[in-house]
């Protein structure tokens, strides 16, 4: 084809080609992906950039799913650890629950406030590596257990075909301390890994999410303590930490206004690292787009 012009290329790949000269004039090309694509002297006046349709409701489907898989590990967590001190040695798992938790709020609340930086960068991945660890400990100790359940419900019976399953399950439910410490070693390095991907809106998204459950729940712990202290009449240490609470709830609100940012600035047409030598944007709609690394698109970037 010579030539898009008025052309409906919604989600299309045009990834690394060589489009040079090519004219896009009006044509709508929300979620195409011209990442890397050599598109010197391209014509794309009065094109509609950014997020498709599917895009959306892809990240709102991404939004749920972290949100309410995430919430159910933290809040499993969070009430299996409550009136448990956490400086009991016995269970040494509490203690750095709450301190991971803790520490990820802060990073989450400072990433959010240092966006495009160095250290916003690294606080995210920091953030993104403690909720990672926290939720891949948490599936491990609770799911096996929870899934046998659910599939092997007690008092009922079970055939001679599914005992090998039941087994298995039953297995995996005893062993589940030593696949909470291997999941969260898992979990930890993968995320380590998908860091290297913080421009995609999916890893973007995903951490202010983790960020924001975790500011909260560690919102929760520390006003459980404030509450502790206050019933046992320990008046200043309530005080001391009804202040740490306030502080978090704080920083909830911080990274909640994280996650608003993320999905407003969304990237759905994507122009990164892609050659825009003398292609011409004449009166294109190029909100939620992706300019990053180009070349010959400072103006626009």
């Amino acid at each position: 084809m010579t030539h898009y012009i008025n052309h409906d290329l919604r989600n299309r790949s045009f990834r690394r080609k060589n489009l040079a000269f090519m004219n896009f004039r009006g044509a709508d090309i929300r979620g195409c992906d011209f990442t890397g694509a050599i598109l010197s002297g391209a014509d794309f006046s009065d094109t509609k950039a950014g997020l498709s349709l599917r895009q959306r409701f892809y990240l709102g489907g991404f939004v749920i799913f972290v949100s309410l898989f995430v919430g159910d590990v933290m809040v499993r967590l969070l009430f299996n650890t409550i009136g448990q001190s956490p400086l009991d040695s016995r269970t040494i798992y509490v203690p750095i629950f709450y301190a991971a938790t803790s520490l990820a709020g802060v990073s989450s609340a400072i990433a959010a406030v240092n966006r495009k930086s160095e250290l916003g960068d690294f606080l995210t991945s920091v953030t993104a590596v403690l909720v990672s660890a926290i939720v891949g400990f948490g599936v491990g100790f609770f799911y096996p257990g929870l899934i046998q359940t659910l599939i092997f419900p007690p008092n009922v019976f079970i055939p001679s075909t599914s005992e090998w399953l039941h087994q298995l399950l039953l297995s995996l439910d005893e062993h589940h301390i030593q696949i909470a410490v291997g999941l969260t070693v898992l979990t930890s390095v993968m995320m380590l890994f998908l860091s290297r991907f913080q421009y995609r809106t999916s890893f973007k998204v995903g951490v202010s999410l983790l960020g924001a459950i975790a500011s909260y729940v560690a919102t929760f712990f520390w006003s459980t303590i404030a509450n502790a202290y206050f019933g046992n009449s320990n008046f200043s240490l309530g005080i001391v930490f009804s202040i740490i609470t306030l502080m978090y709830l704080g920083l909830t609100f911080v990274s909640l206004n994280w996650i608003v940012y993320e999905l407003q600035h969304a990237i759905g047409t994507s122009f990164r690292g892609a050659e825009l030598t003398h292609a011409r944007f004449a009166y294109a709609d190029l909100r939620n787009t992706d300019f990053s690394e180009s070349i010959g698109a400072s103006a626009l970037k």
